[in-house]
């Protein structure tokens, strides 16, 4: 099997497990780390659509340039423009204390906020995880 496959495979199950941790603390009230690893999960989870089509994207940090990326291959992808790109504030927000003023991000990001993140992180991971099946065998 290639090489970009077994790496697509390996960023997206790494994808669902960040998804899975963020659900987790959102659960346990940590709404902060919940955004800061559903930014995460949609990031590698786009990596991981990247890597099959050839493409290393390791080096990206930002969902709204990996979703720019992402729709040079894929149109599907268009949808999440906006309101999912609104992850990336998550990226430093979520987690250090001078990135907010006046607050730190365990006190100001909110219940609601780990929610919408969850859900954008999720419905771009279903996406890539449907474009998958396009490409690969369910198993490796």
């Amino acid at each position: 099997m290639e090489l970009r496959f077994k790496e697509a495979d390996r960023w997206l199950r790494q994808a669902e497990n960040d998804l899975k941790a963020s659900e987790w603390n959102q659960q346990g009230g940590f709404y902060s780390s919940a955004c800061f690893l559903a930014q995460q999960s949609a990031a590698k989870a786009l990596r991981s659509f990247l890597f099959l089509e050839s493409e290393d994207a390791r080096e990206a940090r930002s969902v709204a340039d990996l979703l720019d990326r992402a729709m040079t291959y894929e149109e599907e992808f268009r949808k999440f423009v906006g309101s999912s790109t609104s992850l990336d504030i998550y990226y430093k927000t979520a987690r250090f204390p001078d990135a907010l003023p006046g607050g730190i991000p365990a006190e100001v990001i909110s219940n609601k906020d780990s929610r919408d993140a969850i859900k954008q992180a999720s419905d771009i991971l279903s996406v890539v995880e449907k474009k998958r099946k396009d490409y690969l065998p369910d198993t490796l």
